[in-house]
Formats: C-alpha cells, sequence, structure tokens
C-alpha cells in the first residue's frame, strides 16, 4: 500500500510485543533429583505503544512504577497486570496501572490496546475474558461496570445492573454465561454474552456459599465454577447450575495453607491451581483440596515473583500468570504429575 493511499484509509501502526525467552525450558519444579512437574517458558513485559521513548522504556525497566509516568496508558510495557485470558488466538492483559487492556496476536506478536468505554477513559481494568466469536469483555472496578467490546476492540455496550467492584471475570463459552465477580457486594452474578445477567450467586459470610470479598473467578471443561474466596482464606467450588460443591484451601502461612489467595484456574486433569499473593507463588491442589505443588517464590528473576495475581490455563495446560509488580506475564507448561 503507497504512503497516500495509508493516509487516505487512515492505516494504525503495528507494535509488536516482544517475548523474553532467555531462561526458556531452563527452570524446572520441583528441581533435581525430582521429576520435573512444571518448566518455565518465557515472560512478556514489551508491548509497544506509541508517543513513548526508548528512555521512558529504560526507566520502566530500571523499575519505575506507573505512578512516575505521566500518561501510563502509553507506556510501551506492562506496568500492573493483574488479569489474563488467553485462547486460540490472542494474549489478553488487564492492565489497571497503565489503564489499559493489551490484546496480543499469538502468530503475529501484533498489538492492540483498549483504553476507552463510550468516550469515557478505561481506570482500572481488573480482568479480561474473550467469547467464542472473540468478542471481549472487561470488568473495570473503578468505574464500576463491565465492557462489551468487538473483537477489533470497539466499544460494544455496558453489561446490565449496578456493579459495587467488579472485579474477577469467567468465561464458559460452551454454555454462553460469563461470570462476574463483584467483591463489595460479596457476590457472583452470572450473564449471557450479550450483557444480560441471568441470576446471582452469593452474600456476605463464611459458610457455604457465601463470600467475604470474592475476587478471582474461573470455570473448568466441565463448567463447574471456582470463586476466590478471599478474606475467607479459601476457593468455592460450584456445578453449573451453581449448587454448592467444594471448599479448597485454608487459612495459614505454611505451604498448604493460602495467605492472599487471587488468581485461580483449573487445568485438564482437574488440578486447581492458586496464586498466593503474599506467599508469591501459585500451589496446585487436587480436586479433594490436597496440595500437590507449588512453583515460584518472591524475587525479580524469572519464575520469581512480585505479588502475583491473576492466573489462566489454557487447553494445552499452558499457565500464564499475571506477574503484577514485576510487570510482566509469565508462562509456564504444566508437565504432569505421573
Amino acid at each position: 500500500m503507497s504512503a497516500g493511499a495509508c493516509m487516505l484509509t487512515a492505516c494504525a501502526p503495528v507494535y509488536k510485543a516482544r517475548m523474553d525467552m532467555t531462561a526458556t525450558g531452563g527452570i524446572v519444579w520441583p528441581g533435581p533429583p525430582e521429576k520435573p512437574r512444571v518448566r518455565y517458558l518465557w515472560s512478556l513485559r514489551d508491548v509497544g505503544m506509541p508517543g513513548a521513548g526508548e528512555d521512558r522504556y529504560l526507566d520502566l525497566l530500571a523499575g519505575r512504577t506507573h505512578e512516575d509516568i505521566t500518561d501510563p496508558q502509553t507506556s510501551p510495557a506492562l506496568l500492573r497486570p493483574q488479569g489474563v485470558f488467553v485462547d486460540g488466538n490472542r494474549y489478553y492483559i488487564a492492565d489497571p496501572g497503565a489503564a489499559r487492556v493489551t490484546v496480543v496476536d499469538r502468530k503475529t506478536t501484533d498489538v492492540f490496546h483498549i483504553t476507552e468505554a463510550d468516550g469515557e477513559s478505561l481506570a482500572y481494568p481488573r480482568s479480561v475474558v474473550a467469547d467464542g466469536t472473540g468478542a471481549i469483555i472487561v470488568s473495570d472496578s473503578e468505574l464500576k461496570k463491565v465492557l462489551r467490546y468487538s473483537s477489533a476492540g470497539k466499544f460494544a455496550g455496558f453489561f446490565d445492573g449496578e456493579f459495587q467492584r467488579p472485579e474477577g471475570l469467567a468465561i464458559d463459552a460452551a454454555r454462553g454465561v460469563v461470570y462476574v465477580v463483584d467483591t463489595d457486594a460479596h457476590a457472583v452474578y452470572s450473564y449471557g454474552a450479550d450483557g444480560r445477567r441471568r441470576g446471582s450467586l452469593g452474600r456476605i459470610g463464611s459458610g457455604a456459599g457465601e463470600f467475604y470479598y470474592p475476587t478471582y473467578a474461573a470455570v473448568d471443561r466441565a463448567g463447574n465454577l471456582y470463586v476466590t474466596d478471599f478474606l475467607n482464606f479459601r476457593t468455592q467450588v460450584f456445578s453449573p447450575d451453581l449448587r454448592w460443591l467444594a471448599s479448597i484451601g485454608s487459612q495459614g502461612d505454611s505451604f498448604d495453607t493460602l495467605d492472599k489467595p487471587k488468581g485461580v484456574a483449573v487445568d485438564s486433569g482437574g488440578h486447581v491451581y492458586i496464586v498466593d499473593g503474599a506467599q508469591n507463588m501459585v500451589k496446585m491442589f487436587s480436586r479433594e483440596g490436597k496440595l500437590l505443588l507449588f512453583f515460584g517464590e518472591k524475587g525479580h528473576g524469572y519464575g520469581e515473583f512480585y505479588l502475583p495475581s491473576g492466573i489462566f490455563i489454557d487447553d494445552k495446560d499452558t499457565i500464564y500468570v499475571a506477574d503484577s509488580l514485576n510487570m510482566r506475564v509469565q508462562a509456564f507448561q504444566f508437565l504432569g504429575v505421573e
């Protein structure tokens, strides 16, 4: 296409994500002589953005936080990612530090960013999911809204109803259900992909089916719903018709308990992964709540975490963790437990 034609069609510049593959395959858990169960793959920080020069990028790499950046939405790097979702075509990252959602094409590494909703800037996008058509759904806990976008990132509307602080999102694409965790309402709402509310679950409390500041959610391959019950220090499990099934985890600072449970995800074998933000690690439990494995520790190196938050596991059992204060997403491969 000629330069003149590009001007007439308002061609947008293309930005590329760059995965750091430096330590790919070289870090495993547990270490020798044990058989490895999880392998480190890569990390992603650089997501390219217009209006940000090399000097700003170097500042970010030196450890400056988003408060030091005049306009966080123009940052060339992730700033404080907290939600991650992956489908066959794209990586989706909710980055409240940069007040945007970053979308990365898995084949080309092309990047675009969602920064607005109905003429209003995003403020604190906490979670993101995409449905079977590629349409994008975002929760913004500061705007107190859940927003819908086309696969190209064009604003398409709001979810029905009022929210106090919408945070976690989970999607059951097979059943056409989207779950929204409303933290301050101590509730989870179910929606159709069209944004119409279908039902609700929970109230404040510590009993089965009750919540005390729930945050993240996930859906397994059978349609069961997992909700991180933050200040009850557990993850609760519900059937597709929202019947209570089980509770995983209890309060404590040992490896088999939970201190600051955040993101939750489930692999193809039904193992439940819970991010423990305070202990800076990911813990894998059996369906019965038995600790099977943990990986990560506090730090800034490859495979280490600094206040991790969201987690997602794709259909190949690749594990993606939003490593919030390290300003990156890290990817790992589950190798099996046998």
